[in-house]
């Protein structure tokens, strides 16, 4: 899975491509960066093409379809699985048409871990969760594979949301979690973000494992495990 992600800087998202400099831009789409503990349910930037233009919009992290009758959605929709898209009545016709690109520095997963502790003046083996914060080796713009909708309410008003595809991890990621976003490529952003390409077989193959090679991780402090926490600390290598 993945729930958390840092995102800090407007300049350096444009740097992973040049078309992506002239995206447009609704709303105000980085008005709150930086976000260095982005969580489920925020309003983050999103590139996506919307009206036939390629768009920089703020989104809300938690899809909510657009066939909803009170902009409501049951169960955990942060998050959808690369390996059930095309048969998952949810996300089948956004996987088809309503693709998007989610910039990113890092993201976070949280490593389960045994360790021998005291309850109530006793010995035992209790479960911990120790934070990992990871990123491209080079340091270099993320950008997550996602799905969008726009659910309107009543009068009209339309409320974008969006989604982060996952898939199997890596290397890297596997001792720390069975889950990991699909990272795309650089070479396939237009491709992912084409909203007349219709072909899911060619799509699905894209949302692979990012490479070991190129993937960094580190453990940091338990700070960034309360969302209320956003700050730099979050991503502050711990000490070995």
């Amino acid at each position: 899975m993945c729930g958390r992600y840092a995102i800090l800087s407007e300049e350096k998202i444009y740097t992973v491509a040049p078309w992506v400099r002239n995206a447009k831009r609704v709303g105000e789409p980085f008005a709150a960066l930086p976000r260095y503990n982005a969580s489920p349910m925020q309003k983050l930037p999103v590139l996506a093409v919307r009206d036939q233009e390629v768009c920089f919009q703020p989104m809300q992290w938690w899809l909510i379809p657009h066939w909803s009758k009170d902009g409501k959605v049951l169960g955990s929709t942060f998050n959808a699985r690369a390996d059930t898209l095309t048969k998952s009545k949810l996300f089948a016709p956004y996987f088809k048409s309503s693709r998007c690109l989610v910039p990113a520095d890092a993201f976070y997963e949280w490593q389960k871990i045994r360790v021998t502790g005291e309850v109530r003046g006793k010995e035992k083996v209790i479960d911990q969760k120790q934070p990992w914060c990871i990123r491209r080796k080079d340091d270099e713009t993320i950008m997550f594979a996602g799905l969008f909708s726009v659910w309107k309410n009543p009068k009209g008003e339309e409320m974008p949301t969006f989604t982060i595809i996952t898939t199997e991890p890596n290397s890297v990621m596997s001792p720390i979690h069975n889950r990991m976003p699909v990272i795309l490529n650089e070479k396939d952003y237009e491709a992912w973000t084409d909203r007349s390409f219709h072909d899911t077989e060619k799509l699905h193959n894209l949302l692979k494992p990012y490479p070991a090679t190129r993937t960094d991780a580190f453990r940091v402090s338990t700070y960034v495990s309360n969302s209320r926490n956003d700050g730099p600390e979050c991503m502050k290598p711990m000490k070995k």
